[in-house]
């Protein structure tokens, strides 16, 4: 084959691939309702889920309790057959995190906590072998773990909360680990600096505090959201997630990852949640980011994003009043933190070109 003809092959072969990017682009479904003047925030997921190579997202749009915005994007399930509802249940990972903080600030505000309540105390929870590696972990309160000032770094030591099947090797479990064994698995670590130091974001802090919230309700963690979060403002999709597939909400999408990849069912309060973007922005307008009550009126300025395998979450509170949730079942493993930022510097300048939602 001479050079001539070698170059019109791939020319060809090049034409043909990007007219099957194209196609594939112009069949993505998307449903809800088309609001005229909007056309930049579609483009802007649509984009966005290019760049991550995901096939399912949704984004919610609020101000001032009225929902403005709701739509689905791409595929639910892996075959291709089924559109993304403008609702459907999405792993929202980290973004449990401030749902959580909302859940035992309530309890605070109830007067069944106080910030300076000693958790391990009130769990009650035993080391294995009857003796803690740091003492000082008793001292830790509720509202260092709200801060995440508990005391444990995992970028020095490790996350516990991604380590099950070593705790079930070394606690001897003939089951899978619960969120209770690993915080015995836990009490005989050592943390890595002294609680109320500093702050250092912690996973393994959020799951103590879900452990927290089922002492003082008496209620698993998850009823404890529905009745101490949800409720209050009529919050219907919030809901706890499933790794296994039998279990999972038939509304919630497919994941291109395996079943077992993490074991989301002891991630419960730090990253265990679904939840539709409606919902999502109902707990924009009900708290604040940070889990306090959000109250008529009030401005601010918060973003938060959820990352696991197969998971982009992101919230997002304006100044202007705006709230934003959007929820993709994918993710690019090596660069998520700047896919996040560039997430929501796409969302934020695609509002700011429209006036619909002002």
């Amino acid at each position: 084959m001479n050079l001539s003809a070698r170059s019109l092959q791939i020319a060809i072969l090049l034409g043909l691939s990007l007219s099957g990017t194209l196609a594939e682009a112009a069949e993505r479904p998307v449903s809800g309702k088309k609001v005229p003047g909007l056309e930049p925030v579609d483009q802007a997921i649509l984009e966005f889920m290019d760049t991550i190579g995901c096939q399912a997202a949704t984004i919610a749009i609020s101000k001032d309790g009225q929902l403005l915005y709701s739509r689905g994007y791409g595929w639910s399930d892996e075959v291709k057959k089924k559109p993304v509802s403008p609702d459907a249940l999405m792993r929202i990972a980290s973004v449990t995190k401030p749902i959580t903080a909302a859940a035992v600030k309530n309890t605070i505000r109830e007067k069944r906590l106080a910030p300076d309540t000693r958790a391990f105390e009130l769990i009650g929870v035993k080391a294995p072998g009857g003796k803690v590696a740091d003492p000082k972990i008793s001292t830790i309160t509720i509202g260092q773990l709200l801060e995440h000032k508990g005391g444990w770094d995992r970028d020095q030591s490790f996350d516990p909360m991604f380590r099950t099947k070593q705790i079930e090797k070394e606690l001897g479990l003939r089951s899978p680990a619960s969120s209770v064994n690993v915080i015995e698995y836990m009490l005989n670590q050592p943390l890595q600096f002294p609680p109320g130091e500093k702050a250092v974001y912690s996973n393994f802090g959020y799951c103590v505090l879900g452990r927290v919230l089922e002492k003082v309700t008496k209620k698993t963690y998850a009823d404890s959201v529905q009745q101490l979060v949800c409720k209050p403002f009529g919050i219907e999709d919030i809901k706890l997630g499933y790794g296994a597939l039998k279990k999972r909400d038939p509304r919630e999408v497919w994941y291109p990852v395996a079943e077992d990849a993490f074991p989301l069912d002891v991630m419960d309060a730090h990253g265990g949640l679904i939840a539709s973007t409606p919902a999502l922005c109902q707990f924009l307008q009900g708290y604040w980011i940070n889990g306090d009550l959000r109250l008529p009126g009030q401005r601010g300025d918060w973003t938060f994003f959820g990352s696991l395998p197969g998971t982009t979450a992101m919230v997002r509170q304006r100044r202007d009043g705006i709230n934003v949730a959007v929820l993709l079942n994918g993710r690019r493993n090596q660069q998520f933190d700047k896919d996040n930022n560039s997430l929501k510097q796409a969302v934020d300048q695609a509002i700011d070109k429209v006036s619909v939602v002002k």
